[in-house]
């Protein structure tokens, strides 16, 4: 692992539940020891918290951690990290277990959850999009930056997601916040995006939740609805 102050963990905080926080406070206590931690307030959305964080950073490689999150490993930090040794990786993410559903899986693109970042790249691209994406989609449009800049890594570890009533993302609340992180990244990036079709199909299965929030973002050219908790 590289020296520990070389590392910066960012976790953007939002009406964090309680007891579920304090499990990740006390894994970071006994797992992340000499790591800096920078904990920032995500009301002005999660680009604009990640991109706080990372300009406070004093490490080289940002790892972006959710309040609800638990790695699943006592070494899931270092797995992490490990391929960071070789110069042309600019980005790691591991496996998520959504406990709600017991469903474990790699996201199509890594969703910031626990991906790790080579700062120096995350410069050269001018950060997170805040201007565009407000609680989602800043994570497939950094992805789909990065790919043009150097090897993304899947990492052999995981973390356990606690997000009550998530369910899957089929919630109504769900659906309306991705389709309106659809039909900004729609805007931005057309055919580019893999998930474009699948979008489109969403749109007219759920128009008066996922289609209407979708042609709202793609009008707009921006991400901003945030689903009630």
């Amino acid at each position: 692992m590289k020296n520990r102050k070389e590392i910066s963990i960012i976790i953007p905080l939002y009406k964090p539940k309680k007891e579920i926080y304090s499990r990740l406070k006390d894994y970071l206590k006994q797992n992340a020891e000499g790591i800096e931690i920078i904990e920032i307030q995500g009301t002005k959305g999660l680009s604009n918290a990640y991109n706080e964080g990372i300009k406070k950073s004093k490490g080289d490689i940002i790892i972006t951690l959710h309040q609800d999150c638990i790695p699943l490993e006592k070494d899931s930090i270092k797995k992490l990290i490990k391929p960071f040794k070789n110069k042309e990786v600019v980005l790691t993410y591991s496996w998520i277990m959504e406990e709600d559903v017991r469903k474990k899986y790699y996201p199509f693109a890594p969703d910031g959850k626990f991906n790790a970042f080579r700062k120096s790249i995350l410069e050269k691209v001018g950060f997170f999009d805040e201007k565009t994406f407000f609680t989602g989609g800043e994570d497939v449009d950094l992805w789909l930056k990065l790919k043009k800049r150097g090897k993304i890594i899947k990492v052999n570890t995981g973390l356990l997601h606690m997000h009550p009533n998530y369910k899957g993302n089929k919630t109504i609340e769900k659906k309306k916040q991705n389709g309106s992180i659809n039909g900004a990244l729609f805007r931005r990036w057309g055919i580019k995006n893999p998930k474009w079709f699948k979008a489109l199909i969403l749109c007219f299965m759920y128009p008066f939740s996922y289609g209407k929030e979708f042609w709202k973002a793609f009008f707009k050219g921006k991400q901003e609805y945030r689903r009630k908790e």
